[in-house]
């Protein structure tokens, strides 16, 4: 391989008059402030029915895509270990080619994206992250998957090293708590995560120099990370909007078909009827909107009347981003094209669609003016930045007041005349661990103490899910599956929270999604 092109290997092995895949374009260039090493970045399983059937798993790293070809595809099961061999860097355009790769070509065959989503770097060397290029140069690689099929962690190794052939590593699941023996993913959702499609129904294009994706599809949503004024530094260059507190909806519609997603892709069509047919009504065939819906207890948005189906408020879509149009996919235009193009879309949407306005001034006296409102908070997104799904530096959040999602792991007995329960035993992941975070015992009406002591009592189990071990006489263990919003002052030096308080479920988060923020 060039030590100046990364994809010289890629290049030399195809025709580029003769295949459809991507010769590859320039990659981004690296953003004017420090990355993170856990910053989430994209991966791909590619099915590719060549001369064997296998699948093909990439790490977006350094502008390429490293890739190994896994001919069984991931298992979940932690003692199943996979062969995957190490194959020439891809570029990364190559992460949604879905199509037929022409007879006497390399790789010939067709293929389909399996699977694709975010991930996180999790290589530590000496109680230290390594980065993906260092890893692969090492011969380990650990990262944690939140795709549409696969989640949790998994490990790569490199078993053998042959001078001038490819390498041999072995793929393993994690033992954390998406592990399933049981379960066959491939066998389960064989066909593409783009387009619903078979390889068998690729295949079908035979005779077409390209193909073309026309459907929209969902992915995980670009996401804020949780900075401080201070660490947000120069504001030039960057566009601020509301920070809403409700549920992050990504609205797909495929001409009469119209889905709702909620950001770990459930389907909230039953729950808001009226907004799925406020999207059916827009002036557009095909797209891909990502937004908040919300609902409004005068100026302010409040998540606790989402929670109740009796309240009566307005419940609206405030669209801030197009990902797709018109079987095109817009998320490598800058925000301020991406926001034209959807003011042109939903110009006459009426009331249940709502665009979300950039705000002027200095992001100082922005967020004092959000306080006093009594918002949530600010985003900062930067104007010239494309659309990434996960957590991105090029989108920051700059809350008022500290608040995060928090996994319910028990309770505590209720005390005196209340009902249901006394407090929730809560936590996050780390590492795969369910770490304690500490008891919250207010924000409770009467009727959410009854009806989520009834959910906590369907999900009890004998033992503790956290890693820690917790002082409490009268506990309760619950499987870690609910989600809470709690809002609360500041964290302790030993990891809990002070003056926590329950805000409501949130059935859009998986509990296995769930981090510890940093401090604002």
């Amino acid at each position: 391989m060039s030590s100046d092109d990364p994809l010289a290997t890629y290049r030399s092995k195809r025709a580029f008059d003769r295949t459809p895949e991507p010769a590859g374009r320039p990659p981004d260039p690296p953003p004017p402030y420090p990355l993170p090493t856990q910053h989430a970045r994209r991966f791909v399983v590619q099915k590719h029915d060549a001369r064997r059937l296998h699948y093909d798993f990439r790490l977006e790293s350094d502008g390429v895509l490293v890739s190994w070809a896994v001919p069984k595809g991931p298992a979940y099961d932690p003692k199943v270990k996979r062969l995957a061999v190490h194959v020439e860097d891809h570029p990364l355009d190559y992460e949604d080619f879905e199509g037929v790769i022409p007879d006497a070509q390399y790789g010939a065959g067709t293929v389909v994206v399996w699977d694709r989503g975010t991930y996180r770097n999790l290589t530590n060397g000496g109680g230290r992250p390594v980065a993906i290029s260092d890893a692969v140069a090492n011969g380990h690689v650990s990262v944690w998957l939140d795709g549409e099929k696969l989640r949790g962690g998994w490990a790569l190794t490199r078993t053998s090293r042959e001078p001038g052939g490819k390498e041999q590593w072995i793929m393993v699941k994690r033992a954390d708590e998406h592990a399933d023996p049981g379960r066959d993913v491939e066998a389960e959702q064989p066909d593409s995560v783009l387009t619903g499609r078979s390889n068998d129904e690729v295949g079908e294009d035979r005779g077409s120099r390209t193909w073309t994706r026309e459907r929209a599809t969902w992915a995980p949503p670009m996401l804020a990370e949780l900075v401080t004024l201070h660490h947000h530094g120069d504001p030039a260059g960057w566009q601020y909007e509301r920070k809403l507190d409700g549920l992050r909806c990504v609205a797909v519609r495929n001409d009469g078909d119209v889905e709702l997603w909620s950001r770990n892709h459930l389907s909230y069509n039953a729950r808001f009827p009226h907004l799925a047919a406020a999207v059916a009504r827009l002036p557009a065939d095909t797209f891909s909107i990502d937004g908040e819906i919300v609902a409004y207890d005068g100026t302010r948005t409040s998540f606790g009347l989402l929670q109740d189906p009796g309240a009566r408020a307005a419940v609206v879509l405030c669209a801030f981003d197009l990902l797709e149009l018109l079987g095109r996919k817009t998320t490598s235009l800058p925000l301020t094209d991406r926001q034209a193009l959807l003011r042109q879309l939903i110009a006459s949407a009426g009331p249940d669609i709502q665009v979300v306005e950039a705000i002027e001034g200095r992001p100082a006296e922005l967020l004092e003016r959000a306080c006093a409102a009594g918002w949530e908070g600010i985003i900062a997104k930067r104007v010239d930045a494309a659309y990434h799904p996960g957590r991105s530096p090029e989108w920051r959040k700059l809350k008022c007041s500290a608040s995060q999602e928090l996994v319910i792991g028990g309770w505590t007995d209720p005390g005196g005349a209340r009902l249901g329960f006394g407090a929730l035993l809560v936590g996050y992941y780390d590492d795969g661990r369910l770490r304690y975070a500490g008891k919250v015992g207010t924000g409770f009406d009467e009727a959410t103490l009854r009806s989520l002591h009834a959910q906590l009592i369907a999900r009890e189990q004998p033992d503790s899910p956290f890693a820690d071990a917790i002082a409490e006489k009268a506990a309760h263990w619950s499987r870690p599956e609910l989600v809470a919003a709690v809002k609360f002052s500041e964290w302790t030096r030993d990891g809990r929270l002070r003056h926590p308080s329950f805000q409501g479920l949130r059935p859009d988060k998986a509990a296995g999604d769930v981090r510890r923020e940093p401090p604002a």
